[in-house]
C-alpha cells in the first residue's frame, strides 16, 4: 500500500467487494464510511486493497497506510500510526509536529524529540485533527492492515479514530485476518463493538469461486498449465488465492506432485529457488520488524550494498519481499515470514540478532533494541532498552505494554548497571500491571520483593514497598491487608514532612475511612492534608481532600458542600495531570448521587468516569473500571438493559478476574429475562467474584433470582447463605448493606413458590422468616447513613414476608396491612425511578387488589407493569402478570359439589394429603380438583382462592 508502483497482476474477481470497497471508502462516492475489511489469511485482502490504493490516488486521494506487526509483548504502541504518518514528506510532517505536538510520539525524528510524554486523550484527538488537517488539501484515506496483530493501544486508538465525526474527507479502511480471531483473540471483542458503530461497513472477502481461481491461475502461469494441471490448482487452492499462487511458484500444478503436509512447508519450498545471498536475506527479514532499516539489513545478511540491491531484486522478483516505501521493506505475505522465522536454528537465530544489534541506528525504537538485544544474549543491552521502552509505552499510556516490559526488566535484573534502584523498578512495573486491571498479579509482585528484602535495607525501601501494597490491596478490596500495610508503614517511615511520609499518611486516612473508622479517619485525613500543604505535594493534597470529603458525606454534614468539593478535586486534579486523583473524585460523586437515590446524577459521574478512564488509559485501573462496573448498576436500575449488556460483554485483553466482575454484575438482567442458563456459564467465575465485594453482591442477587425461576430454593438460599460467608471470610462484614436486597430477593421467591408446595414444605420456608427478618433490621441499624435505595429493599422484605405469609395461611395479616405494605414498597421504588422494581412491586400489589374488589386500580397497575415487562424483555414478571388477567363475576363461577367440598378445606388451611384424609379420596383426586378450583376462580394460588371465593360468597355457611 506504500509504494506507487503499478499492480502488475490484473485483479481477478473481487469485483463487487471493490466495487463496495470504492463507495464505502469515499472513492467513487461522497460516502464517509468506515471499512472493516476481514478474510481469511491468503484470501486475498492485501491485493484487494493495493488496487483501492491504486483506484483513490488515480482519483487524487492522499493514501497513508500502515501496517501491525507480529511482535507480541515488543510491539510499540500506535506502531501502524507511525507508520502511516511516515510515509509524508519531511515539510509535511514538520508543520504537523508544529500544529500538534502531542503527535510528536507517531512521527519520526527529527520532526518531533521524544519530549516528557503526552496525554492519551490529547495524542487521540491529534491524530485525528492531523488527519483532519491533511484533508484539507486533498481527501485521505487511512488504511491500517492487519488489526489482528494490533497492540492495546493501537486497538483503543483505532476505536478513537472510528467513532469521531471528520469535518473533511477522511477515509479509514482497518483489515484483520478473520481466521485467527479465535474465543480468546485480543481483537475479537473489539471487532464486535465496532461493527455496531455509526457508518461502520464490514466487508468478509470469501473463497473465490472456481471459475475465479482458473482464471487466476491462467493469468498468474502465463497459460502454460495444461487443463489437468489447472484443475490440480483449482482444487488444491480452495479459493484461496495465495494459496493459487504458492502451488503455482513452487511448482506443484499436477496431481501427481506431493503436497507438502503443511502450508509452512509450502511456504519454504519456494525458498529452494532462490541463490543464496537471497537466502540470507530473507532469513535475517524474517526476524525483524521492518523498522530496522536496509543497513541493518544489509549487516545481519552478511551482504555489502551491492549484494544487497541484487538480493532484494531478487526476492521481489520472486515475489517473497515487498519493498513498501522508500527504505522499507515486508514480507509479501506474512505467513511467509513466521515460516521463515520457524525454521531458523537457535544458533542462526542469535547471529542473526547479533548483526541487527550491532548495526541498528541510534535512534532506533527501544522496543525493538530490546528484542535484538534479549534474542543475542546481551541481558545488560536488553534490561536498558526494556526499561525504556516500558517508559516510551507508559509516556503515551500503553499500559498493558508498558506492565509487560516492566516485568521483562525485572527478570533481566542481574544484567542492570550498577546503582539501579530496584525497589522503583518493582513499583512501577506494580503501577503499570494495577492501571491495567491486574491489581492480584501486581500484590504478587511486591509481597514477593518485600519478603525478599534484607532486614537491614533501608527503611525508605520497606516503607515504598509498603505504601505500595497497601494501595494495591485497597484498590482490591482486600482491606485487612491494606490495613496492616498501612499501619507497618506509617511506623517504618520517619515522622517527617516528606513526600514518602505524606503518602503513608494520606493511606491510612483512605484505609481507616474504609474501615469505619471515622474518627481516626479524620485525624489522619488532616495530618496528610498538612504534610500536602507543606511539601506542596497535590497528590497528597489530593487524597487527603477525598477521604476527608468522603467522611463529611457519611457524617450528612453538608452535602452539598461535599459535592461542590469532589468537583473542585475532579476539576484541580483534572488540570494538574493526577488522572487517579480525577477519576476518584467523580467515582466518590457517583457513590454520593447514587447513595441519595439521584441515579441521573450518578449515571452522569459513572460514564464521565469511564470516559475519562478511556481517554487516559486507564480504563481497567482504579475507579475507571468502577466507571464500568457501576455504569452498569445504575443503568440495570434505570432500566437501561441494552446498555448494561453493552458494558457487561467481555472485553478483548481484560483479566480474568475484572471480567468475571462484569459478568457479574451483568447477571441480574440475564435472571430478570429468565435465562436460566447463565447459572451454569457462571460457574468458572463464581470463585473470582470473592475479591470484589459489589461482584460478589449483584452476581448473587442474580443467582438467587436465577435459581428462584429455575425452581431450586434450596440453591437460592445457599447462594445467600455463601455470600454471607464470603463477607464474613474476605472482609469480616456481616451486616454490609447488599444484605437487605439479598434477602427481599429470597423471600420474593419463597413468596412466589409457596403455592406448589405441600403444607410440609411451606412450613420450611416459614421457618426461616424470622432469622431473615432479623439480618435485614440488623443491618439497617448498622448501616449509616441509610439511603432511599435500603429504605426501599428493607420494605420489599417486609412486604415480602407478609406475601409469603397471606399465601400460606399461617399467622397471615389481613388485606390492608397486606396491601398497605406493598403500597408503600411501590411508593418507594417509584421514588427510587426504578421501572423494573416499580413494575415488580405493582403486580405483587394488583394481586392483592385483585382479592378486595379494587379490579380498576388493580388492572391500571398491571397494565402499567406489563409495558415495562413487555419493553425489557422480563420473561417471569409477565408470566407473574399473565396470571392476573381480568377476574369473571362470581355468578359465572360454578363449582361442583366435591370442588365446593374441597374449597372449604383450601380455606381452612389444609394441605392436599390432608384433603384426602378429611374427604376419603386420594391425593391425586385433590390436586385435580384443586387445579380446577383455581382455573374457575382465575386465581394464582390457594390462598387466593380463598380470599376470591369468600369476597363472592362462595364459602358462605
Amino acid at each position: 500500500m506504500a509504494n506507487h508502483r503499478s499492480v502488475a497482476t490484473p485483479l481477478v474477481g473481487r469485483r463487487d467487494e471493490l466495487d463496495l470497497l470504492l463507495q464505502y471508502a469515499g472513492v467513487t462516492t461522497d460516502a464517509r464510511d468506515i471499512v472493516l475489511l476481514g478474510g481469511d489469511a491468503g484470501i486475498g485482502k492485501t491485493r484487494l486493497l493495493r488496487e483501492l490504493g491504486l483506484r483513490a490516488r488515480e482519483a487524487g486521494h492522499r493514501v497513508m497506510a500502515g501496517h501491525c506487526l507480529d511482535l507480541g509483548d515488543s510491539a510499540p504502541p500506535y506502531q501502524p500510526f507511525g507508520d502511516a504518518f511516515s510515509g509524508l514528506g519531511d515539510d509535511e510532517r514538520d508543520r504537523l509536529a508544529e500544529r500538534f505536538p502531542a503527535l510528536g510520539p507517531l512521527l519520526p525524528r527529527p520532526a518531533a524529540a521524544p519530549g516528557p510524554g503526552v496525554e492519551r486523550a490529547e495524542l487521540f484527538a491529534s491524530v485525528v485533527a492531523a488527519l483532519d488537517s491533511l484533508a484539507e488539501e486533498q481527501p485521505v484515506l487511512l488504511v491500517i492492515e492487519d488489526a489482528h496483530w494490533a497492540d492495546a493501544s493501537t486497538r483503543h486508538l483505532i476505536r478513537y479514530v472510528m467513532a469521531q465525526g471528520f469535518h473533511r474527507s477522511v477515509h479509514v479502511v482497518v483489515s484483520y485476518r478473520s481466521d485467527d480471531l479465535h474465543r480468546k483473540h485480543p481483537l475479537r471483542q473489539p471487532l464486535t463493538e465496532w461493527v455496531r458503530m455509526p457508518g461502520v461497513r464490514r466487508i468478509e472477502l470469501e473463497p473465490l469461486a472456481d471459475a475465479e481461481v482458473a482464471d487466476l491461475v491462467r493469468v498468474r502461469a502465463d497459460g502454460i498449465l495444461g487443463p489437468d494441471e489447472l484443475h490440480a490448482v483449482v482444487q488444491r487452492a480452495g479459493g484461496n488465492a495465495f494459496y493459487v499462487e504458492e502451488l503455482i511458484d513452487a511448482g506443484m500444478a499436477d496431481h501427481a506432485s506431493s503436497l507438502p503436509e503443511t502450508l509452512s512447508d509450502l511456504l519454504l519450498v519456494r525458498l529452494d529457488r532462490l541463490d543464496e545471498p537471497t537466502r540470507r536475506l530473507v532469513r535475517a527479514a524474517a526476524v525483524t520488524d521492518g523498522r530496522e532499516g536496509f543497513a541493518a539489513l544489509a549487516a545481519a545478511a552478511g551482504l555489502s550494498d551491492v549484494e544487497l540491491d541484487e538480493a532484494l531484486v531478487t526476492a521481489v522478483d520472486h515475489k517473497v519481499l515487498r519493498r513498501s516505501g522508500s527504505d522499507d521493506y515486508a514480507f509479501r505475505h506474512a505467513l511467509l515470514g513466521e515460516a521463515l522465522r520457524d525454521d531458523l536454528l537457535p544458533g542462526e537465530r542469535r547471529r542473526i540478532h547479533e548483526a541487527f544489534l550491532a548495526a541498528l541506528a541510534p535512534d532506533a525504537p527501544p522496543a525493538t533494541v530490546a528484542r535484538h538485544a534479549l534474542a543475542a544474549g546481551d541481558r545488560r543491552t536488553a534490561f536498558l532498552a526494556t526499561v525504556e521502552a516500558a517508559r516510551a509505552a507508559g509516556r503515551v499510556a500503553g499500559h498493558d505494554e508498558a506492565a509487560a516490559h516492566w516485568e521483562q526488566a525485572l527478570e533481566l535484573l542481574d544484567a542492570a548497571p550498577e546503582g539501579t534502584d530496584e525497589i522503583d523498578l518493582v513499583i512501577d512495573a506494580a503501577d503499570a500491571l494495577v492501571t491495567s486491571g491486574q491489581l492480584i498479579r501486581a500484590l504478587d509482585l511486591l509481597r514477593d520483593r518485600l519478603a525478599q528484602l534484607p532486614a537491614d535495607r533501608g527503611r525508605g525501601c520497606h516503607g515504598r514497598l509498603l505504601v505500595a501494597i497497601g494501595n494495591t490491596s485497597y484498590y482490591a478490596n482486600l482491606d485487612a491487608e491494606a490495613e496492616q500495610a498501612s499501619a507497618d508503614a506509617a511506623r517504618v517511615v520517619p515522622d517527617e514532612p516528606t513526600a514518602l511520609r505524606g503518602e503513608v499518611v494520606a493511606l491510612r486516612a483512605r484505609v481507616l475511612s474504609g474501615r469505619q473508622l471515622d474518627q481516626e479517619a479524620i485525624t489522619w485525613g488532616e495530618r496528610a492534608l498538612a504534610i500536602g500543604e507543606q511539601i506542596g505535594s497535590e497528590q497528597v493534597i489530593s487524597d487527603a481532600k477525598a477521604t476527608l470529603t468522603r467522611l463529611m458525606v457519611r457524617t450528612g454534614d453538608d452535602p452539598d458542600r461535599a459535592r461542590a468539593t469532589f468537583h473542585e478535586l475532579v476539576d484541580s486534579s483534572r488540570v494538574s495531570g493526577h488522572v487517579l486523583g480525577e477519576l476518584r473524585g467523580l467515582n466518590q460523586l457517583g457513590f454520593i448521587h447514587f447513595n441519595a437515590g439521584e441515579l441521573d446524577q450518578a449515571e452522569w459521574a459513572f460514564a464521565e468516569a469511564l470516559r475519562r478512564a478511556e481517554e487516559t488509559g486507564w480504563g481497567k485501573g482504579p475507579y475507571g473500571f468502577d466507571g464500568r462496573f457501576f455504569g452498569a448498576v445504575v443503568a440495570y436500575m434505570r432500566g437501561h438493559w441494552d446498555r448494561v449488556r453493552e458494558l457487561c460483554e467481555p472485553q478483548a485483553g481484560l483479566p480474568a478476574l475484572l471480567a468475571a466482575n462484569l459478568a457479574a454484575v451483568g447477571l441480574p438482567v440475564a435472571a430478570a429475562r429468565g435465562e436460566v442458563e447463565q447459572i451454569e456459564r457462571t460457574l468458572a467465575m463464581r470463585s473470582l467474584w470473592r475479591h470484589e465485594e459489589a461482584a460478589s453482591a449483584h452476581g448473587s442477587a442474580g443467582l438467587i433470582e436465577l435459581y428462584g425461576v429455575a425452581g431450586d430454593l434450596v440453591a437460592a438460599r445457599r447462594t445467600y447463605d455463601d455470600v454471607i460467608e464470603v463477607f464474613v471470610r474476605a472482609w469480616d462484614e456481616p451486616d454490609f448493606p447488599g444484605r437487605i436486597k439479598l434477602a427481599a430477593l429470597l423471600l420474593g421467591q419463597y413468596a412466589g413458590a409457596v403455592e406448589s408446595l405441600e403444607r410440609a414444605g411451606q412450613h420450611l420456608l416459614l421457618a426461616q422468616v424470622p432469622a431473615l427478618a432479623a439480618d435485614v433490621e440488623r443491618v439497617v441499624a448498622a448501616t449509616h447513613p441509610f439511603g432511599p435505595e435500603g429504605e426501599a429493599w428493607r420494605r420489599r422484605a417486609h412486604a415480602e414476608i407478609a406475601r409469603l405469609r397471606w399465601r400460606c395461611g399461617v399467622d397471615a395479616p389481613d388485606v390492608d396491612e397486606l396491601t398497605g405494605a406493598w403500597r408503600s414498597t411501590l411508593e418507594a421504588f417509584r421514588g427510587l425511578d426504578d421501572p423494573y422494581e416499580t413494575a415488580r412491586s405493582a403486580t405483587r400489589l394488583a394481586a392483592v387488589l385483585m382479592t378486595t374488589g379494587a379490579g380498576a386500580e388493580a388492572a391500571a397497575l398491571l397494565h402499567e407493569a406489563r409495558g415495562v415487562a413487555e419493553r425489557l424483555r422480563a420473561r417471569p414478571l409477565l408470566a407473574e402478570i399473565e396470571l392476573l388477567r381480568p377476574r369473571q363475576d362470581g355468578s359465572e363461577v360454578q363449582l361442583t359439589p366435591r370442588e365446593l367440598e374441597v374449597l372449604h378445606q383450601v380455606a381452612a388451611g389444609r394441605s392436599n394429603g390432608e384433603i384426602g384424609k378429611h374427604l376419603f379420596i386420594s391425593t391425586k383426586t385433590v390436586s385435580v380438583h384443586v387445579s380446577n378450583i383455581l382455573a374457575k376462580l382465575e386465581a394464582s394460588g390457594r390462598t387466593e382462592a380463598a380470599a376470591i371465593a369468600r369476597r363472592r360468597g362462595l364459602l358462605d355457611g
